[in-house]
Parts: C-alpha cells; sequence; structure tokens
C-alpha cells in the first residue's frame, strides 16, 4: 500500500470521524426541549463548541502528522469537560445528563490513539469511575434519585459504546500506517538484497576477470617470445571483453554461470600460469542449478588461488551421490599460519550455498595448502 493509496483510506477515515461529532448536536436540542433556562443553554453551547473545535483539530493533526498518542492532561481535559456539559444537562433532566455523557465517550476515545488497548481501557475505566460519583452526586443533589440506577447504566453504556466505536476507527487508521511501514521495510530489504546480490556477482565477473588479466599481462611482459607474448594480450583483450559482456549482461539480470565452462577456463588459466592442474570432475552429472552454484564456487576458488596463493598445483574433485553433490577445490602454496580470513568472496558463496540447504567450508589444511569444499543436497 503506497501513499497513493493511503490517502482514500486517510480521507474515509477523516470523514468518518470528524461525522462523530454531529453526535455533539443531540444531547444538545435533547436539553433545548426541556427549556432549561438560558444559563444551562449558554454553558452547554460553549462547552460544546470548544470541545468540537479542539478534537477536530486533535483529529486532522493526528491523520496528517505523525502518528503518536495525545498526552494525558489533553484527553482527561477533554473528559472532564465533557463530564461537566453532562452535569450541566443532569441539572434540567437526569435523563439529559445521561444522554450527554455522548461527550465523555468521544473524549475517552483519543486514549485508543497510540496506545495498547489495555492501557487505553484502563483510563477509560478511570474516567467511568470519575463519571459515575459526579453524576450520581449531581442526580442526588437535583431531587432526581428515582432516575439514579437507569441513568448511570446507561450512561455508563453510552460512555462505553462511543469510546470503543470511534477508538476502533483511529486503531484501524493505525493498522494501515503500520502495514504501509511493513511494506517500506520489505522494500527497503529487498532493495538491500539485490544490491548484495549485484555487489557479489560484480565481484564474481571482475575479481576473477582482473586477476586473470593481470597474470596474462604480468606473462606477456616476461616472455621473450614476440608471437607467444601477442597471443597472451590478445587472449587478455578477449578476457576483458567477456567480462565487459558479463557486466551488461548482469544489468539485464540474465547472466548465467556454468560448471563446465568454468571448469575448461580453469584449466586454460592454469596452464597459463604454469600450475600443475588434476580435474577430477564430470559436469554432465549435475543439474542446472547445482552446475551454476559450482561454478560459481570453482571460479572463486580459482581467483584465490592465484590472487592469495603461491601455487603450483591444484586438484579439483567433483563427486556425485544419490543424496548429494561435492565439490573440493585444494591448492597448495598456503602456509599455515596464513589466514586472512574468508575474504567477501568466499563469505558470499557460503550464503549461497547455504541458502540452497547445502554446506561450505574454505581453510588452510596441511601441508601448506588450501581447500575449499561446497556441497548440495539431491
Amino acid at each position: 500500500m503506497s501513499e497513493p493509496a493511503l490517502e482514500p483510506l486517510r480521507r474515509s477515515t477523516r470523514n468518518t470521524l470528524l461525522f462523530t461529532e454531529v453526535i455533539a448536536l443531540l444531547p444538545f436540542g435533547f436539553l433545548l426541549q426541556e427549556r432549561p433556562g438560558w444559563l444551562p443553554v449558554i454553558l452547554m453551547a460553549a462547552g460544546v463548541g470548544v470541545l468540537t473545535v479542539i478534537r477536530v483539530r486533535g483529529i486532522l493533526q493526528a491523520l496528517r502528522g505523525p502518528w503518536q498518542p495525545f498526552s494525558y492532561s489533553r484527553v482527561y481535559g477533554l473528559t472532564a469537560l465533557g463530564l461537566a456539559l453532562a452535569c450541566v444537562a443532569a441539572t434540567a433532566k437526569a435523563q439529559s445528563g445521561g444522554f450527554a455523557t455522548i461527550f465523555v465517550g468521544m473524549a475517552a476515545a483519543e486514549f485508543f490513539v497510540a496506545r495498547p488497548f489495555g492501557v487505553a481501557w484502563r483510563h477509560v475505566g478511570y474516567v467511568l469511575v470519575g463519571q459515575t460519583a459526579a453524576l450520581a452526586a449531581v442526580i442526588v443533589l437535583t431531587g432526581q434519585q428515582d432516575f439514579l440506577r437507569p441513568v448511570l447504566l446507561a450512561a455508563l453504556l453510552m460512555t462505553v459504546a462511543l469510546a470503543f466505536g470511534i477508538g476502533v476507527t483511529y486503531r484501524q487508521w493505525e493498522g494501515a500506517l503500520k502495514l504501509e511501514e511493513a511494506r517500506k521495510d520489505a522494500a527497503d530489504l529487498a532493495a538491500t538484497r539485490e544490491r548484495l546480490r549485484l555487489a557479489e556477482d560484480l565481484h564474481d565477473i571482475l575479481g576473477h576477470a582482473l586477476e586473470v588479466v593481470s597474470l596474462k599481462s604480468e606473462l606477456a611482459v616476461r616472455l621473450t617470445d614476440p608471437e607467444r607474448a601477442k597471443a597472451e594480450m590478445v587472449e587478455v583483450q578477449r578476457l576483458a571483453r567477456n567480462a565487459l559482456r558479463d557486466v551488461r549482461t548482469l544489468a539485464h539480470a540474465n547472466r548465467p554461470t556454468d560448471f563446465a565452462t568454468e571448469l575448461a577456463g580453469a584449466r586454460s588459466l592454469l596452464d597459463s600460469a604454469g600450475i600443475s592442474c588434476d580435474f577430477t570432475a564430470d559436469p554432465a552429472a549435475l543439474t542446472a542449478a547445482e552446475r551454476d552454484l559450482f561454478g560459481r564456487v570453482l571460479r572463486e576458488a580459482m581467483t584465490n588461488a592465484l590472487r592469495h596463493a603461491d601455487a603450483r598445483s591444484c586438484c579439483v574433485s567433483l563427486e556425485t551421490m544419490p543424496d548429494q553433490a561435492v565439490l573440493r577445490v585444494m591448492n597448495d602454496g598456503v602456509a599455515p599460519l596464513r589466514s586472512g580470513g574468508d575474504g567477501s568472496g568466499l563469505a558470499s558463496l557460503a550464503r549461497r550455498v547455504k541458502a540452497a540447504g547445502g554446506s561450505f567450508h574454505a581453510g588452510n589444511v596441511e601441508p601448506a595448502s588450501f581447500e575449499v569444499i561446497a556441497s548440495l543436497p539431491r
């Protein structure tokens, strides 16, 4: 639910709450039928005007500004004003006073704004106790004891019904705000995850490609044979173009990774670097998802072998079983005490493999070697 989608709900909630203010005219009209004299009418008119203006301003501010509870002093002040109006009406006729507790219920509904239900009901209970005591005192002092019980019961039901009914309207709007906040949080989380995925893919593409380009460029500089040096630079150009193509396809979210392609690239790369390699892997035995994930693992393992190790040999083995597939990549040239952490590439691989339900391990092994093991369930 976006902000434009919230606007119709905001308007309907506002109109519903403002319409309840019309109810304030009913006790006033009921009192006029009793012809109580000018003083009670003036007091009622002034009190209803003040109560209505304050509540309407509060409704508009609550629906437009930050959703936060009204202060206790404000809400208790409004309920006290509503109770005073009910007492004024009760001096003319007890039934009018009971009906005028509409004002108390409307004011007490503001306890439900941005407060837990339990807290709101506790304060409504305090108001009901004060209302019962004040009305009872006025009815008894004005000699209307015969109406005491029915008026107090009616006033109690009136206040509770209005406080709950208007309070639920407030809570519905609060629920819509919470849903909108949750939607925004989910959108932010999705954007963060997408940025992380793009960062990991860029690391896979550019980290590996630049490492290979660096290696072949150094090799071309050291070669004394012009033709071989030229061939290596042609290969550098090809690798750079392929990396550029991969970045472009990544931008369109359709860049594939294949274990067979990465395996062939690893063979060529290790041969160029003068690193002996032993491959016992059959990509045909893998599923599409396994080829994609194991291709990423192999590429990162090769990048680490070139960047962080003084490798002379490398071993790649793939074991497929009915219940799992296991890829193991090991290279020498890593001292047992040399440890710089897993690195961002290995960390991202670990997240990918574990997200697929598999396990991932990378670390030093004896003697002076580094091993990467990834397994996926089948």
